[in-house]
């Protein structure tokens, strides 16, 4: 009788997953040398948008890869002791090619507070949020880190339109564990960071996720709770 093949699915696709993070690596690190070469405006505008894409390319990827590794029970969460705001700095710093070619202005308030929790992981859902603000502000995103009720609440605002409600609909029926219809890649990244803060819990808190516009600048804001 032939062996069972004991290649299983999940190395299988981790191994596929890093492979594609490579290439697109490679790829985004060529267009910024490209747009670094004094390109006129006009000229970076298409750039711009391919640069744009590439990186929420390699946000989806990531996505599905960690939903398939929490569905299958082999998601490995390692909580430290860590430095948010040295976490979010090295988060900005992967889209500083990215948000100097759009011109947004990124303002960062908050102590430097140490917290306990998976930096990798949190370091994933700080990616999406900002990927999102980035595609939705008119010129300026403002972060800030608050110790708040028990925990620690990171709230991401931009300065765009805001999200009709429909969307703040279906926000909150993904996270309640409703079963919607119409499912996108943006409700899968809602999904994703929702999945992560829940892996986060501390004295029978447990972190999670929160999408709403803010009042001040009508934009849309999403706040990450830790506890």
């Amino acid at each position: 009788m032939p062996k069972e093949n004991p290649l299983h699915f999940k190395n299988v696709i981790s191994a596929s997953v890093q492979d594609m993070r490579n290439s697109l690596g490679q790829v985004l690190y060529k267009l910024d040398t490209l747009m670094a070469q004094h390109l006129k405006d006009d000229e970076k505008y298409d750039l711009v948008d391919a640069q744009y894409e590439i990186v929420r390319m390699q946000n989806v990827i990531n996505q599905l890869h960690g939903l398939y590794l929490i569905e299958t029970d082999a998601l490995t969460v390692q909580m430290q002791d860590s430095y948010v705001l040295e976490l979010l700095e090295d988060t900005l710093a992967s889209f500083e090619a990215l948000l100097e070619n759009k011109q947004i202005d990124v303002e960062v308030s908050g102590e430097d507070i140490s917290w306990y929790l998976d930096p990798h992981l949190i370091g994933s859902i700080l990616q999406i949020i900002l990927l999102n603000a980035i595609r939705y502000t008119k010129d300026k995103i403002q972060i800030s880190l608050e110790r708040q009720d028990h925990g620690l609440m990171i709230s991401v605002i931009d300065n765009g339109k805001g999200y009709p409600d429909s969307v703040l609909e279906s926000f909150n029926a993904l996270v309640s564990g409703e079963v919607i219809t119409g499912i996108s890649g943006q409700n899968a990244g809602w999904l994703y960071c929702e999945k992560i803060a829940k892996q986060h819990k501390n004295q029978g808190r447990v972190g999670f996720t929160r999408l709403g516009n803010d009042p001040v600048t009508g934009g849309g804001r999403i706040d990450l709770y830790i506890p």
